[in-house]
């Protein structure tokens, strides 16, 4: 659970930096766009990412928002497909005119979307793990769990501790 919370925190932040972006637009609602696979063999990973991100968009709005802006949530599923997810991301993009993009349930929708949020401009906080998200450092991507490198870290050391060499 604090993983999701830190990519919320780091999420909201840059959405509160958004905010404050001048009081011509005070009216019109912040965007978070996302795509997370909700459905199919990754949704383990969607479904909570997901209602996580309702619950807190939700909360935010309850205390009125940000800088008097109602945060809104534009999702699609993208079912695990990379494919889907660079669909779906242009249309965050390109339709829906989003100022920040939170999603990538897994590391190949969000390498295949990172050439298009790198065009666009637009800030995008992965929810995935593999290190070829951040190695090299990208100027519009970050991310906030651990790499796959550390986890794999963490699991022989653990595996080490417990006495266990062997693995089938």
């Amino acid at each position: 659970m604090n993983i999701k919370k830190s990519i919320l925190a780091l999420a909201l932040g840059t959405v509160m930096t958004l905010g404050t972006l001048g009081q011509a637009v005070a009216a019109e609602p912040i965007k978070v766009g996302t795509f997370l696979a909700v459905t199919g063999p990754a949704s383990f990973l969607g479904d909570p990412e997901l209602k996580t991100l309702q619950m807190y968009i939700e909360n935010i709005n309850a205390k009125g928002g940000i800088d008097g802006r109602q945060v809104e949530l534009v999702h699609y599923d993208t079912g695990g497909k990379a494919k889907e997810a660079v669909n779906f991301a242009k249309r965050l993009i390109q339709k829906d005119k989003v100022d920040v993009i939170v999603g990538g349930s897994t590391s190949g929708s969000t390498l295949s979307v990172m050439p298009l949020v790198d065009k666009a401009g637009i800030p995008f906080i992965s929810l995935a793990g593999s290190v070829k998200i951040i190695d090299p450092v990208q100027k519009w991507t970050f991310k906030t769990p651990h790499t796959d490198r550390m986890a794999a870290q963490k699991i022989y050391e653990d595996m080490s501790r417990r006495g266990i060499s062997k693995v089938a």
